[in-house]
């Protein structure tokens, strides 16, 4: 894992806080923009930065919303990658609410699986209730 220059983190992040007011303005389209901005900030090679993870993540998350899902699950999968990112229990949600919609049900039940042990119910309280339930006989006991 290597270490940016305070200015750059700062930079950074005024970016993806920027981002993210548009994302939050439902402005995906602005929202990926400035996510994107915030990426030609890094050096190469960028996943060796956990900065790399935050932007990588708030990229996938904006395809997800955009219903670009083969290009949420890439940026996604390189988030999981990143220092810092790893087995994030939201970067696996996301992955497995994207290949569910890709028609990739295994995969999905996977990464479903994965943000649930990670993050439990929780992390799907503000989820449509089909993704929880996708899973739901991952949990029933076997007899």
């Amino acid at each position: 894992m290597s270490e940016l220059p305070q200015e750059t983190t700062r930079l950074i992040k005024r970016h993806c806080a920027a981002a993210y007011g548009a994302y939050d303005k439902q402005d995906f389209k602005s929202a990926l923009r400035l996510f994107y901005q915030a990426w030609l900030l890094l050096p190469k090679p960028q996943a060796q930065y956990p900065e790399a993870g935050w932007i990588l993540t708030g990229i996938g998350d904006t395809y997800y919303r955009l219903g670009q899902y083969q290009q949420a699950c890439e940026a996604l999968q390189s988030a999981d990658f990143c220092p810092d990112t790893s087995d994030n229990p939201f970067i696996h949600l996301r992955l497995g609410q994207c290949l569910h919609h890709m028609d990739r049900q295994q995969a999905a039940k996977d990464h479903l699986c994965k943000a649930h042990r990670g993050g439990g119910d929780a992390i799907f309280s503000a989820e449509a209730p089909l993704y929880l339930q996708l899973i739901a006989d991952q949990f029933v006991e076997k007899a």
